[in-house]
């Protein structure tokens, strides 16, 4: 059996001493386990760095490392926006028990193991920069629009 990397990120948000808030996504194994004083199991990525760090991060923002990487050779993870060379705008998500592109307003999955033929290149995530999902949407909308008009 080929060994493979299995791991995760998670967004953690912590306010620094001037009071602003601060992101950064962690890259680790995820485990969620309860801490003393935590009201039940709480979300963590471990990392490994001379020992073991857990560092809470918010479970909305947990997503595996699909195993593929971009055009540019970064790492692809679920909820990532992907920027095909078509111009096409998807989501990484995981569905059926495979990895797979969302594209276009219907959304329909496409496998990853397919779409990596095609330039690809990750531009944000869903958590960070839903403007672009919002966009493309936009644009999709607006594309229909102008073929019912040019029937």
């Amino acid at each position: 059996m080929a060994e493979r990397e299995i791991k995760y990120r998670g967004l953690k948000t912590f306010q620094i001493f001037s009071g602003e808030i601060k992101q950064v996504w962690i890259y680790g194994f995820f485990l969620k386990r309860g801490t003393y004083g935590d009201p039940g199991p709480q979300a963590h990525i471990f990392v490994y760095e001379n020992g073991y760090e857990g560092y809470r991060v918010d479970s909305k923002t947990i997503g595996q490392f699909t195993g593929f990487f971009d055009s540019s050779g970064n790492e692809i993870y679920e909820d990532d926006i992907i920027k095909l060379d078509d111009g096409n705008l998807g989501v990484v998500s995981f569905f059926r028990g495979a990895f797979v592109l969302r594209i276009g307003k219907d959304k329909i999955p496409k496998f990853l193991a397919d779409v990596r033929k095609w330039q690809m290149k990750v531009i944000g995530n869903i958590f960070e920069n839903p403007e672009f999902i919002e966009d493309d949407s936009k644009k999709q909308s607006t594309k229909a629009k102008k073929k019912r008009g040019a029937k």
